[in-house]
């Protein structure tokens, strides 16, 4: 495989001619990486049980941590996704939702982007709305979408919750699952989001680590798709918006992603007792708890994935356990799972107080004494938090029982607002 940041006179002089004579200099360069290699072949759809293969890459070939390939380069950093992927005993192999299993050979004479995405990835879910966009418009002149999902954490191994998240982000183009990594494997991905365009004749010409890029990528769609078919003209109403750079420090700069368990060393856990795989213990709140810090009372088991209460019903023993984070940011997002098929409710509170309709997140709900909870029903990401501003504060989760295992915490700035919170 080829990579490099810089495209070449002759890439340049034919993206020139593509764009109506404009140069890509100031369109592409920054935002997308101008390779040139030929696709991967899928692997074939196989249901494979027993011990999984090794693991996609050595935790150094993703650099030092916050770093994203070609981070001092025109791709920036990817706030998501940078810890390398490890593989669980329960991966299944390829399985396809919304199609038939799809060959690379069979795709040639269309436009193709491979979206790396995984569902419990707020990066990955602000890239759907430009997705679809780009399927409904373009692919009625031969242009394609598949996402590959591959796991971070244990929940995103069945394929039975991708197809429920498939649905619930009303993704219209087909996807693939590739718990075992083979499709990441081949192309070499470390991150999520991570996106690849392909042109007609089955060649990778452009990549992005990460979000950001859509005007960018959408003129790469154009031109790949004018190559295909010379004379091809869209409606004038398919206008390209001016580039927004959502990650520029006037946005906001927030606090880093949390991982709660034990997670590749990367854990953000304050409580004195620490972590303790497997183990379930009483934990007592630090004396104080950090920004990007996580401190828990009660009993929690440690886990890599997360920590799991363990400890009482409120309504037998009040509230005998929490979880005490404090951030800075507009926006705050968790992966949340419960270990049983009923839900549960997880109460929330922020500096002290209740929600409001000012500033709760999308599954946020009320009780019936006006108490802020979330119902955890199944595992995904859930929305906590909708600040008016962007500004620090600490948040209280209380589980009401046994079961809830919270994973992460993930955060928007000012800029990260306006899409579908699903």
């Amino acid at each position: 495989m080829i990579k490099t940041f810089l495209a070449s006179a002759v890439l340049l002089a034919a993206a020139s001619a593509y764009l109506g004579g404009v140069s890509p200099q100031g369109l592409f360069e920054g935002q997308l990486e101008v390779v040139h290699f030929k696709a991967p072949e899928f692997p074939q759809a196989v249901q494979i049980s027993g011990s999984a293969p090794s693991a996609p890459f050595s935790p150094s070939a993703s650099g030092p941590a916050g770093a994203a390939p070609g981070a001092n380069g025109p791709v920036p950093p990817s706030t998501e996704g940078q810890v390398v992927p490890s593989l669980q005993f329960n991966a299944t192999g390829i399985a396809w939702i919304n199609s038939p299993p799809l060959a690379m050979a069979k795709l040639r004479g269309k436009v193709v982007m491979i979206d790396f995405w995984e569902y419990t990835c707020i990066n990955c879910i602000r890239t759907f709305p430009e997705n679809k966009k780009w399927w409904r418009r373009y692919h009625r002149y031969g242009f394609e979408i598949i996402g590959v999902h591959d796991p971070e954490f244990n929940v995103a191994y069945s394929v039975k919750n991708v197809r429920a998240a498939v649905k619930r982000f009303q993704l219209p183009y087909p996807v693939v699952v590739d718990d075992q990594f083979r499709i990441w494997n081949a192309y070499h991905s470390q991150f999520w989001p991570n996106r690849f365009l392909i042109d007609a004749k089955g060649y990778v010409r452009y990549h992005r680590a990460g979000e950001g890029g859509d005007s960018a990528f959408e003129l790469a769609i154009q031109q790949l798709l004018k190559e295909a078919h010379p004379g091809l003209k869209f409606p004038a109403s398919y206008t390209i918006a001016p580039a927004k750079d959502a990650f520029s420090p006037a946005c906001g700069v927030p606090t880093a992603e949390m991982y709660v368990g034990d997670w590749e060393g990367r854990g953000i856990l304050e409580s004195p007792q620490g972590y303790h795989d497997g183990r379930t213990l009483n934990y007592t709140l630090p004396a104080t708890v950090n920004d990007g810090r996580v401190g828990l009372s009660g009993r929690w088991r440690s886990g890599k994935n997360g920590m799991t209460y363990h400890g009482g019903s409120r309504k037998k023993k009040g509230m005998p356990g929490e979880l005490v984070m404090r951030y800075h940011a507009r926006q705050l997002y968790s992966v949340i799972n419960v270990a049983h098929d009923r839900p549960e409710r997880l109460y929330i509170t922020q500096d002290g107080k209740d929600l409001t309709s000012t500033n709760n997140g999308a599954d946020v709900k009320l009780d019936t004494q006006g108490h802020s909870y979330i119902e955890v029903r199944k595992p995904r990401m859930y929305y906590l938090v909708q600040n008016p501003s962007f500004g620090s504060h600490v948040v209280t989760l209380r589980p009401a029982a046994s079961g809830i295992t919270i994973n992460s915490f993930t955060f928007g700035n000012n800029c990260q607002t306006h899409f579908a919170h699903l």
